[in-house]
């Protein structure tokens, strides 16, 4: 279990969540702003520069779900939701890997209504092949009275 604002968070209750499932995303920790994902890497996700290297689009993805779980660690009580305003994602080199990616993210700056994170994503030597920046939009709980 994981720890947002005292309230318990299962990396089960978002690993359960199609958009992690579908990929073969596997959230391995996302506590107070933090996160660890990993990628079980299969056939449909090669084909990066016409070789056996992960594809970009799927690094991209990996993106997203990792630096947004990482946002949705932090959630105050106030929110109810999120979206991603934008990623910036520089690929160092090709990401090659016979069974398993990682990636770590960190929010680095956190208003009451945006987010800045990054993340990098490493092969499994270690060796960082993308790194990205991402900023998020956060939503509040809606007023039931309001109008």
């Amino acid at each position: 279990m994981n720890e947002r604002n005292g309230i318990a968070i299962s990396s089960n209750e978002v690993n359960g969540y199609p958009f992690y499932s579908w990929a073969g995303l596997r959230v391995v920790q996302a506590s107070q702003g933090a996160s660890v994902v990993e990628l079980e890497v299969k056939r449909h996700h090669r084909g990066g520069g016409g070789t056996e290297a992960i594809n970009g689009g799927i690094v991209a993805y990996m993106f997203d779900g990792l630096l947004g779980v990482a946002v949705r660690s932090a959630w105050p009580p106030s929110v109810s939701g999120q979206v991603t305003i934008s990623l910036n994602i520089q690929y160092l080199r090709m990401l090659k890997a016979e069974k398993t990616v990682t990636g770590r993210a960190q929010i680095t700056r956190m208003g009451t209504s945006t987010v800045f994170v990054e993340g990098q994503i490493f092969d499994e030597t270690g060796t960082s092949c993308a790194k990205c920046v991402g900023i998020y939009k956060l939503f509040g709980v809606r007023n039931s009275s309001a109008p």
